[in-house]
């Protein structure tokens, strides 16, 4: 069993899987959730295990049953209280490469910009 803290574009979880983080299965969940790019940090199963006690066993039970990632805990407030920096592990990070509609192309021009002057304030609303 493994955990991990994701950092991503949202608050930190707390995660529980069989696997690596950067194993397929994991990432294709991580993917599946809307979680394209993140930062992991793996930390020690067993001090969740005493922190979260029958809250963990739930998940844990989930995990080994067959889900490849589980959420143990989404709040980072409660998160960074139950484990010290000194518990992380080295960072992993992951992005996946944008999605592309249609054809892709590659634009040699500067991106456009808007003419903020010609916006009507009605259009902020």
């Amino acid at each position: 069993m493994k955990a991990y803290v994701i950092f991503s574009a949202n608050e930190p979880v707390l995660v529980l899987t069989r696997q690596a983080i950067r194993s397929k299965p994991v990432l294709e969940e991580m993917h599946r959730i809307g979680c394209l790019k993140f930062i992991a940090r793996e930390v020690p199963v067993d001090h969740l295990r005493w922190q979260y006690g029958q809250q963990f066993d739930v998940i844990e039970e989930a995990v080994r049953k067959g889900c490849d990632l589980r959420v143990l805990d989404y709040s980072g407030r409660r998160i960074f209280r139950h484990l010290p920096f000194s518990d992380f592990g080295p960072a992993y990070r992951h992005e996946s490469p944008p999605a592309v509609a249609g054809v892709a192309r590659k634009s040699t021009s500067a991106p456009s910009r808007p003419n903020l002057g010609t916006a009507s304030p009605a259009g902020f609303g």
